[in-house]
C-alpha cells in the first residue's frame, strides 16, 4: 500500500468510527501476528488519558498532536515517534483535524532496555549512546525520536504499519527487522529529544482560540486551564488580562458563530442546534443569542434563508 493510500485508509477508519472509545483497534492481517497490536487515537470528545501497561510506540502519520505528561509537554508532528515504557502516563490534549496517531502496543514482557542493549557492540561510543537511551527510558519513561515526514525512519514506519495490516509471509520477522532499522537510523541521525517542561510564562490567544474551536461543545474552565498548565483561577484572570474578554465570553462567541452557521442549514432543528453548540437550556441560549446578534434565532434563520434564496413555504 502506498503512503498516500495508507494515510487515506487510516483517515477513513477514523471518520467511519462512531464509538465512544478513545482508541480504535486495528486488526492484524495475519491472525497469528503476536509482536504488537495497532491502535488509532480516536477524534471523539472527552478526556483521553492513559497509563501504559505495556511498552508502546506512538507514531504520527499526519497532522499535529499535543501530549502532556505531568508538567511536560510534547508537541508531535508528522514522522515523530515516541517510545513509552510501562507505567508511563499521558494525556492527548489536542489533535488537529487531520491528525492520525498510530500506537504500537507490544506484548507484555517486551523491554526497550534489553532491545537497545542487544543492538550495540562493545565500542565505547555505542555503549555511551545506549546508556543515554537507557537512562532516559528508565528515568523519564519516554524517548522522543524527532524524525520528519521525509526521513527514512518515517518511510520504514509506514511499511511496518502496511505490513501489519497485510498478510504476507514472514511478516513478523520482517517487521521486527524494520523496527530495528527505524530505531538505529533515528539514533544515528541524532533525532533523540528529551521532552521539555511546560513553560507557564507563554500564552497565546491563537492557542486559546484553537482549543476552544476544537472543544466548545463540552468545554470547561477547569479542563482548559489544565490543558494550558495553569490553576483555573489564575488562568481565568490571565485570559481576561491578556485578551480583554473573559474565558466565558470567548466560549460564547465561538458557540454563537457555530449557531449562526447551523441556522443557515434548513435540515437542522433549533433544538438540535442548541445541543450541538453546547447549551442545555433553551432560554439561556435565546438570551445569549439575543445579546450577541440583537435578534432571535428564528429571525436570524429567516434572514439567512432569504439571503440564500431558500423558500420552505
Amino acid at each position: 500500500m502506498a503512503t498516500v493510500d495508507l494515510d487515506q485508509y487510516l483517515t477513513s477508519v477514523l471518520k467511519a468510527n462512531k464509538g465512544n472509545q478513545s482508541e480504535i483497534k486495528l486488526k492484524a492481517g495475519n491472525e497469528n501476528f503476536d509482536l504488537f497490536t495497532l491502535y488509532l487515537e480516536n477524534h471523539n470528545y472527552g478526556v483521553h488519558q492513559y497509563k501504559m501497561d505495556v511498552s508502546t510506540i506512538l507514531f504520527v502519520i499526519s497532522g499535529q498532536i499535543t501530549i502532556k505528561s505531568g508538567q511536560k509537554i510534547i508537541e508531535l508532528k508528522v514522522g515523530n515517534v515516541l517510545l513509552l515504557t510501562e507505567n508511563y502516563q499521558y494525556e492527548v490534549m489536542r489533535q488537529t483535524r487531520d491528525a492520525v496517531l498510530v500506537k504500537l502496543k507490544f506484548q507484555p514482557g517486551f523491554r526497550y532496555k534489553k532491545f537497545f542493549r542487544d543492538l550495540a557492540c562493545k565500542s565505547e561510543a555505542e555503549q555511551k549512546v545506549i546508556e543515554g537511551i537507557s537512562d532516559s527510558l528508565e528515568n523519564e519513561h519516554v524517548l522522543w525520536l524527532k524524525n520528519n515526514a521525509m526521513t527514512r525512519p518515517t518511510q520504514v514506519m509506514h511499511h511496518i504499519i502496511d505490513g501489519y495490516l497485510g498478510n504476507e509471509l514472514f511478516i513478523r520477522a520482517l517487521i521486527g527487522a524494520e523496527l530495528t532499522i527505524m530505531l538505529i537510523v533515528s539514533i544515528r541521525n541524532q533525532k533523540l529529544v528529551t521532552p521539555v517542561s511546560l513553560d507557564k510564562t507563554k500564552f497565546e490567544k491563537a492557542a486559546l482560540d484553537e482549543y476552544i474551536d476544537n472543544h466548545f461543545v463540552d468545554i470547561t474552565l477547569a479542563k482548559t486551564a489544565r490543558y494550558f498548565g495553569f490553576n483555573p483561577n489564575y488562568f481565568s484572570n490571565m485570559v481576561k488580562q491578556k485578551t480583554g474578554k473573559s474565558f466565558v465570553d470567548h466560549v460564547d462567541e465561538r458557540r454563537m458563530r457555530e449557531a449562526k452557521d447551523l441556522l443557515a442549514q434548513p435540515d437542522i432543528s433549533l433544538k438540535e442546534i442548541i445541543s450541538r453548540v453546547g447549551y442545555s437550556s433553551k432560554s439561556f441560549f435565546y438570551k445569549k443569542f439575543n445579546e450577541y446578534y440583537h435578534m432571535t434565532p428564528a429571525v436570524m434563520r429567516d434572514e439567512l434563508f432569504a439571503q440564500a434564496k431558500i423558500n420552505l413555504k
